[in-house]
């Protein structure tokens, strides 16, 4: 029934800004307005989106519950402002350190219809500045909280936990006994005889230990589709050895010759170990820094054999001899399997754990964009990597995971999204930028600097400036994201 909208990227993007921006909003709005509450300031409405009205929902005592038509955020509007702060007005004299007297009688007439009387009113601009920076900081407090609760949901419904592991055939002989098994090159194994196996070595082992025939639970490569093969591993044998990868230019081991798809089989004629093959070469390197070696490797099925003096000092990165390697093992009949990625399950998490997951994930979320502009400045991230992302991009991305989060039945995808987006919701509400929250929260510290507050006039027209700006911002990022959407890893 839902297969056509599941593969509808506009519906599932639709869907998606439904399931992760709308309630990251209202999360934001309801913490400005309990908090408007708890410090007894008036409420005139609670609005998702902004102006022009849609509808009004209903009303919760004094409070309009409306949604507007432009979905680009919300607003609550308490007594002594309007959606973005003071208002100027040209027909108030000289007061400038006060709102615009017949706008805030407006609004109190208003709540009188409402039913609350006079001495029940209290304008945001009464409130001590303490209330007035709890209730503009409470948005971003409220999406903090919310993402900690959807951490913790997400690890009572199941964390990745890896369980086994899985090799892959990198090599293969047409003739060798896996392929006429009916195996081919780049399958993965991921069982053998219906159990699980912890690293390749075990797998080899496996292997060689086996007096008969093993059953073997694949994957093909090129279909993902599993399957099942019996494989006569009486008379295989499994040696170890060291798949090159790659070479660093001008490293001892280029300047020897060695190539990408090598294989060590030797360092000062002793074979790899086989429980650790790579293990076992690093090692060796680094026992042997400053003092010629021979490697014997493996090259189109012939064994060759070379000199080179692994590096005192290497470059970062580089390792002594330079090259990027993965443990390797391969039958005498031209087979050769590497390990691949883990096998992972999905593994409910006891409440005490999951609590401390929702605070730790939280916590290092934050932690990243706090320092993502030393990351730029450093250049650890690309500033494609950080770059902001509109509605619409958010949007994007969010069915992305939704889908996946269908395809794997894996809630924990799209719930991780959701948590992440209302943690940068709320931070970036928090920058000391007009008309943002943090922007506000800047002029009530002024204010305590100065012991008096800004003129409501300046303040007005900052904030203004302020949102000009920030509403052109958003629509070049909208475009930006409709002619280069971003896109997630695979």
């Amino acid at each position: 029934m839902f297969e056509g909208l599941f593969q509808n990227e506009f519906l599932m993007s639709v869907l998606a800004f439904a399931l992760v921006l709308i309630p990251a909003i209202i999360i934001h709005e309801l913490g400005h307005f309990l908090a408007a509450k708890l410090a007894g300031i008036s409420v005139l409405e609670f609005a998702v989106g902004w102006p022009p009205r849609m509808a009004r929902l209903f009303r919760w005592g004094e409070t309009d519950i409306v949604i507007n038509w432009l979905p680009i955020g919300g607003y609550v509007l308490p007594l002594g402002e309007d959606m973005a702060g003071p208002v100027e007005d040209d027909d108030e004299g000289d007061e400038l350190d006060e709102k615009p007297k017949h706008e805030v009688e407006d609004m109190r007439a208003t709540l009188r219809e409402r039913g609350v009387a006079d001495e029940d009113m209290v304008s945001v601009q009464d409130a001590s500045a303490a209330a007035r920076i709890f209730f503009m900081a409470a948005g971003a407090l409220a999406n903090v909280v919310s993402a900690i609760m959807l951490f913790i949901i997400v690890a009572l419904l199941g964390l990745p936990e890896v369980v086994g592991a899985r090799s892959q055939i990198i090599t293969l002989e047409p003739d060798s006994t896996f392929a006429q098994a009916g195996i081919t090159y780049g399958d993965v194994i991921e069982r053998v005889d219906g159990e699980l196996f912890q690293s390749t070595s075990e797998f080899a082992l496996l292997v060689i230990e086996s007096t008969g025939d093993i059953t073997l639970d694949m994957v093909r490569y090129e279909t993902g589709e599993p399957y099942t093969v019996t494989v006569n591993a009486a008379d295989l044998s499994m040696q170890a050895g060291v798949h090159i990868r790659t070479v660093a230019l001008d490293s001892p081991a280029d300047e020897s010759g060695l190539e990408p798809g090598d294989v060590i089989v030797s360092f000062n004629g002793i074979a790899p170990d086989f429980a650790d093959p790579s293990g076992s070469l690093i090692e060796a390197t680094i026992g042997q820094a400053g003092t010629p070696v021979t490697l014997g490797y493996m090259r189109d099925g012939e064994t060759y054999e070379t000199r080179l003096t692994p590096r005192v000092n290497p470059p970062e990165g580089e390792g002594r001899i330079g090259i990027a390697i993965e443990s390797l093992y391969f039958t005498a009949d031209g087979t050769s399997f590497a390990p691949s990625v883990p096998q992972e399950k999905m593994i409910p998490q006891p409440l005490d754990k999951a609590i401390a997951y929702g605070f730790n994930q939280t916590g290092n979320i934050i932690g990243t964009v706090i320092t993502l502009p030393k990351q730029l400045i450093e250049g650890t991230i690309s500033p494609e990597e950080a770059r902001p992302v509109s509605v619409v991009g958010i949007s994007r991305i969010g069915a992305e995971f939704l889908q996946r989060s269908i395809n794997d039945g894996t809630p924990g995808l799209i719930l991780n999204f959701i948590a992440m987006v209302s943690i940068f919701l709320g931070i970036t509400n928090l920058l000391p930028f007009p008309p943002l929250d943090g922007g506000r929260i800047l002029f009530v510290l002024i204010e305590l600097v100065r012991g008096k507050p800004v003129p409501i006039r300046i303040e007005a027209a900052i904030i203004r400036i302020g949102l000009y700006i920030i509403l052109a911002l958003a629509v070049l990022i909208i475009i930006y994201d409709l002619i280069n959407p971003f896109t997630i890893p695979v």
